[in-house]
């Protein structure tokens, strides 16, 4: 499976806590998901008290666990490869790679930005596919190998890789967004009509569906006692129908905001705080009387300090607030680089306001001068208006 991220943490600079750092290869960052573990537990111990004791007896308990915790590290280094098929081809199409992500659905590679058109985003599809396929058919080759050698344990172990590798295969090629078929899907879509958005609507309405088809297979196996498989399939279906959503949300916002800048859509002249102003007099005349929760902060020469925001006054003890000037607030990289050039294109400034401290930004000038001020609600406003009044000219 393939997934863009809106906010890859390569953009914003901020330090990435989503699971565990595991290595770096070809510039991009592998992590396990905490959930990981959990599934690596599971699909270990369903291998070594079931699978291999019928597959490959003879063997003691300590052994066929130590066996199923190996098969089960090349099953997800199978995923890895998979995502990193994905995103070898995502770094020749032009789109940087930031990590990849091993949770308990699979694999998830999160590129840096969408496509530019269908052929790359079609390319970028199959590169997962094939590298599938290409393990099930040495997998399931080496396993004819072993069984000629009458070797049973090398045969059980690469007999279920090679086939559960098939069956993931099979399982993405469903033509449902944001599965590697929908993918190709939307790709071929996209290449017939020219318009992203109505094929991402398509292969994510049939994302949602396969995704509620999952979740009632998951229901009536949890009724009829199949506890493990049937919380597996839901899981996997309400991430599928979250992911489905989010893809389309995606092409909405970009097919949106690629036509503008952020000077567009900023608030121009902004209510900006002074920095010589103690936090006291701000808090009475800035905060509580404009009713917002960050501000733009300038110098005595109107050039940008930082944004100051609400929770930066809850670190600063009350009793300190009439001795404590607001260029004190900002004082810090993490509020003096909340600023964007307002030639930036809107939806480049919404990636980067997806990720947490971002969520207001000032625009200023080379000299660094307040031209205006842009949050994620104005963005997400100026979406919502600009959405609707598309929708009610269709009608018409």
């Amino acid at each position: 499976m393939s997934e863009s991220s809106g906010a890859p943490s390569s953009a914003s600079g901020m330090p990435d806590t989503r699971g565990i750092y595991i290595g770096t290869f070809l510039d991009i960052r592998f992590y396990l998901d905490f959930s990981w573990f959990f599934i690596a537990a599971m699909v270990t111990w369903v291998l070594a008290s079931g699978y291999f004791p019928s597959a490959a007896p003879g063997l003691s308990t300590l052994q066929y666990f130590a066996v199923g915790f190996v098969t089960a590290l090349l099953f997800f280094l199978s995923i890895l490869l998979h995502e990193l098929g994905h995103s070898v081809v995502s770094q020749r199409c032009g789109i940087p790679v930031p990590r990849i992500t091993l949770l308990f659905i699979g694999g998830v590679a999160e590129i840096s930005r969408e496509p530019e058109d269908a052929k790359s985003e079609l390319q970028i599809a199959l590169g997962g596919p094939v590298v599938s396929l290409i393990l099930g058919i040495l997998f399931l080759g080496a396993s004819q190998l072993f069984r000629a050698a009458e070797l049973n344990l090398p045969t059980a172990i690469t007999w279920w890789l090679g086939v559960v590798n098939f069956t993931l295969l099979i399982f993405n090629a469903f033509p449902g967004y944001p599965l590697d078929g929908g993918r190709v899907l939307r790709a071929l879509i996209w290449w017939k009509t020219g318009n992203v958005r109505k094929a991402t609507f398509w292969a994510s309405r049939l994302g949602v569906g396969f995704s509620w088809f999952l979740v009632g297979l998951g229901l009536f196996m949890l009724f009829n006692g199949n506890i493990f498989n049937a919380l597996l399939l839901i899981f996997i279906g309400l991430f599928l129908k979250s992911a489905a959503e989010t893809g389309y949300n995606h092409a909405v916002y970009k097919d949106v905001l690629d036509k503008i800048t952020i000077a567009d859509v900023m608030t121009a002249d902004p209510i900006v705080i002074p920095g010589d102003l103690r936090l006291n007099l701000a808090v009475d005349d800035y905060f509580l009387r404009h009713h917002h929760v960050g501000f733009p902060v300038s110098d005595s020469d109107g050039a940008f300090l930082g944004v100051a925001r609400l929770e930066h006054l809850r670190n600063v003890d009350r009793e300190k607030w009439p001795y404590t000037h607001v260029r004190e607030l900002v004082s810090n990289e993490e509020t003096q680089d909340r600023f964007v050039a307002p030639e930036t294109p809107a939806s480049e400034v919404l990636r980067e306001m997806m990720t947490p401290g971002y969520g207001r930004l000032a625009v200023v000038d080379p000299d660094k001068n307040i031209l205006g001020f842009i949050t994620r609600h104005d963005l997400m406003q100026y979406i919502r208006v600009r959405d609707e009044l598309d929708l009610s000219s269709s009608k018409t």
